[in-house]
This record gives structure tokens, C-alpha cells and sequence, in this order.
């Protein structure tokens, strides 16, 4: 019988033995880990995922066959897949979950983002509070040490250290993604100007007109800049409700109920997004609160409304796994309403403390809290709450950001599915492997694994 290292005597002699051999990996240096995560994904769990993929393929396809909606129009129409996918989902407890991952560039400020209760948020913290959506009594604050310090470690947030190897989000996207018209879905607001991106499912789309027309139309959506409102969204979106509307007759009247709810939705993200495009020089205001400048939204609003993106289509069945990516490790966007005037990146270099940090930080928090909350008060494909199927992950890729060490990095978990752990809870220790490795655990991935602590959320 193998020794049990000490440091890992207090758990069960199985989960002794992976950590003992996860950490053997981890200490040969960065090179060995590399090697080690890609054995895990292309080799030890590749017939587990295969297997999950093709049962869940072929009873998808037999719902299809049974539903006497042709295969063309099936393929033409992004909510016509998620309208069966949906009711898929409803026939398989197993696959009706969902992730969303929310990437917020450059940590915290030591002693600054830590909550201290469920009812008592932090300075950066506050919107997830009562002073803001109060979503707090769902979310697992974490501090993690996210390994590499310094910038270029974007993807370190999703569990990896270079392009080779699959992010989380691609990784449970293999699994997850093979029964929705679109595997994945990447916004980001800010996110693709300057430097490396958190995720390797790309490419990020930052606008949220062309994310729009994209996604419920299965389009590569175009038009925006110039002074010409971009009008492609409302053309393919007309079309869906005309596909839609033609096979009405043989979705059941719950479905059709539900999916009305579904387009309402979209109505109103269009509705907004026709308002932010507008070339009127009158501010608009959209469902997200903010005043924005027509000619360049500010980044709460455009992270608000790709949240709604990413939510509908969570809803309409077009995905189960979604990436949202709010600025890049550069830090180079502006806040609005905010003390400090100058960009992210020089709030933590060119500000004589950490007041500016702060502030823009909190600013920023301000658009997971929301995503959180639209979970929450948006039904799914079997009626519940998405929060109930969805786990929502906030991570980073710093932990100070004034520094840029590793130490103490700012996560979030926040979801109410069975699997995980429930309430709100706080605690500092583990790594980002292990935050990671805990969300496929959680969901019953099986085939996925990393890390070695899943840091008392599962």
C-alpha cells in the first residue's frame, strides 16, 4: 500500500492518493502541469465524456424525429433547437445544467473584497449586498491563489497556463454543449482590446448588438460603427418569430406560454439595444439603470446587456455553457458616475492609494451581482429559476491587482443546485485548480476532474 502523505491523511484514503499525485504534478514545475492537464483531458476522461455526448446525442435526435418539425427548419432557426433542446432537458434530469463563468480582470484590493457576513459586504463587495441586489445569501466568496503572478495570466482563471490546453469552460462545453445549437456562447464587454483573453472557446464577441444577432440567429452578425444604427438583429429576429410561429401548433401550450416569456425577453434586450445604437445625442436610458453616450455604451451598461444576452439564452435552450468576460488583465476601460477619471489600469498605478481601486472595482462588481440576480428572476426551460440548474462562477486572474500577486484572488460561486453547497459562506485558502476542478464535481462531471480541494462548495 502506497504512504499517505501527511498532508493529506485527513481525507479518505482514494482522494489522499489523487492529491498526492495532482501535487507531485504541480511541483515539477509549470512544463509537467501542462503535460498533466492535457493527459487528463485528451486521454483519461475522453471515453466517459464520448459516452456522455453520444447518449445524449442520439436521445436528442429521437426528440427530433418525434416532434415533426423538419431538420431544415431546425437548422435555420437557433430558436427552434433551443425550443427542443429545452424540451429534452425537461425528459433528462441529467443535462438540464447550466454554467455561466464571469471573468473580472485584476482582483482586489487587500482587505477590501472579503465579506464579513451575509449581511455584511465589503467595499468592493456592496452590490452583492443590500445596498445592491442582494444576492449575497447564495454566494460562496472564495480567496484562491491563482499560481502564476503578473499579467499575461488571464487564462489562469479558468484553470489552465497556455493556449494548448482547454479552459473549464471549454472543457464542461465538451460535455454539456452537444444537444443546444450552440455549444458555448463568449461576451465581454472591453475584453478584446488589449492583451490575452481569460478563455480559449472564442472568439469573444464584445458588441452586444452583433452578440445578439449571432446567437438567436445562428448569423455571424455584422454592421455596427459608422453613425448607422446596426439593424441585422432585427431582421434575423423577425425571422425567428416567423419560424416560430409556424410551428406552433405542435408545441404543447406550456411550451408556447414559456417561450412567449422567451421572446418578450429578446423584445426588450432589442428594444434597449436599438436605444444604446440610437444616433440621437439624448442619452437613453436601458433596463440596466445607466445613462449611456450613444456613440460608446460605458462598460456597465455593456456588460449588463450581454448579461442579458447570456441569460435569454440560457432560458431559450441555445446554450448551457456561457463566458462572460468583463475587461482585459490591461485594465483599459473607463467607469462612468466614478471619482476616478482615468482608466482601470491606472487606478491601480497611478493612484496615490487604493481609494481609486476601490471604487472602480466596486463599480465593476456591480454587473455579476446583476447576472446573479437575473438568474435568479428568470424561469428556466422546466419552469424553475435558472439559479436552480445554472452555477454561476466569478473568477479573476490576480489577486491584488496594485501588486499583481498571486495570493488571495477574488472568486465567486453562486447557484442553488443540488450538488452544491447551499447559503452563503466565506473562506480564504486553495488554489484556482481547485476552484475550478470543484464545478464539474459539483455538476456530476464526472469525467472532468482537477485539483484537489473543492474548497467546501461541493
Amino acid at each position: 500500500m502506497k504512504k499517505i502523505d501527511s498532508r493529506f491523511r485527513h481525507l479518505p484514503e482514494e482522494d489522499a492518493l489523487e492529491a498526492m499525485e495532482h501535487f507531485k504534478k504541480l511541483e515539477a514545475g509549470p512544463a509537467a502541469l501542462n503535460a498533466y492537464l492535457k493527459e487528463d483531458y485528451y486521454s483519461g476522461n475522453k471515453k466517459i465524456r464520448e459516452d456522455f455526448v453520444k447518449q445524449d446525442r442520439r436521445r436528442f435526435l429521437d426528440l427530433v424525429a418525434k416532434s415533426g418539425i423538419s431538420a431544415g427548419l431546425l437548422r435555420g432557426s437557433a430558436l427552434l433547437g433551443g425550443l427542443l433542446a429545452n424540451r429534452h432537458v425537461m425528459a433528462q434530469d441529467t443535462t438540464n445544467k447550466r454554467v455561466v463563468f464571469c471573468y473580472l480582470n485584476s482582483g482586489a484590493a487587500s482587505g477590501a473584497w472579503m465579506p464579513s457576513s451575509a449581511s455584511q459586504m465589503n467595499q468592493i463587495t456592496r452590490a452583492y449586498g443590500s445596498d445592491g441586489y442582494a444576492v449575497s445569501d447564495i454566494c460562496h466568496f472564495r480567496q484562491v491563489d491563482v499560481i502564476t503572478a503578473g499579467h499575461q495570466t488571464a487564462l489562469n482563471s479558468l484553470g489552465v497556463t497556455d493556449y494548448n490546453s482547454p479552459t473549464m469552460d471549454k472543457r464542461i462545453a465538451s460535455v454539456l454543449g452537444s444537444s443546444t445549437p450552440r455549444s458555448s456562447i463568449y461576451l465581454g464587454a472591453k475584453a478584446t482590446t488589449n492583451g490575452t483573453l481569460c478563455s480559449n472557446i472564442g472568439p469573444c464577441q464584445d458588441n452586444p448588438t452583433q452578440a445578439l444577432a449571432s446567437i438567436f440567429s445562428g448569423n455571424t452578425g455584422g454592421g455596427g460603427g459608422g453613425t448607422t444604427p446596426d439593424t441585422t438583429y432585427a431582421l434575423s429576429y423577425d425571422a425567428q418569430l416567423r419560424a416560430l410561429d409556424s410551428i406552433k401548433s405542435k408545441l404543447s401550450t406550456q411550451e408556447y406560454a414559456r417561450y412567449q416569456e422567451h421572446i418578450d425577453s429578446l423584445k426588450k434586450i432589442k428594444t434597449n439595444l436599438t436605444n444604446q445604437n440610437s444616433s440621437s445625442s439624448t442619452p437613453s436610458t436601458t433596463n440596466c439603470g445607466s445613462s449611456i453616450t450613444p456613440s460608446m455604451a460605458n462598460m456597465q451598461a455593456t456588460g449588463k446587456s450581454q448579461a442579458d444576452i447570456v441569460v435569454a439564452a440560457l432560458a431559450c435552450g441555445i446554450t448551457k455553457v456561457a463566458t462572460l468576460q468583463l475587461g482585459n488583465h490591461q485594465g483599459d476601460w473607463l467607469g462612468h458616475n466614478t471619482s476616478w477619471s482615468q482608466d482601470a489600469h491606472q487606478a491601480c498605478h497611478g493612484a496615490p492609494n487604493s481609494s481609486a481601486f476601490i471604487e472602480m472595482w466596486r463599480y465593476l462588481n456591480d454587473v455579476p451581482a446583476y447576472l446573479i440576480d437575473k438568474l435568479r428572476k428568470t424561469s428556466g426551460p422546466d419552469g424553475q429559476p435558472l439559479i436552480n440548474s445554472t452555477v454561476f462562477v466569478q473568477v479573476t486572474c490576480m489577486g491584488n491587482g496594485m501588486d499583481h500577486t498571486s495570493g488571495n484572488g477574488p472568486f465567486i460561486v453562486a447557484t442553488q443546485m443540488p450538488g452544491f453547497a447551499r447559503g452563503y459562506s466565506a473562506r480564504q485558502g486553495g488554489n484556482v485548480y481547485d476552484l475550478n476542478g470543484a464545478i464539474p464535481k459539483g455538476m456530476g462531471l464526472s469525467g472532468i476532474t482537477l485539483g484537489s480541494n473543492t474548497l467546501g462548495l461541493v
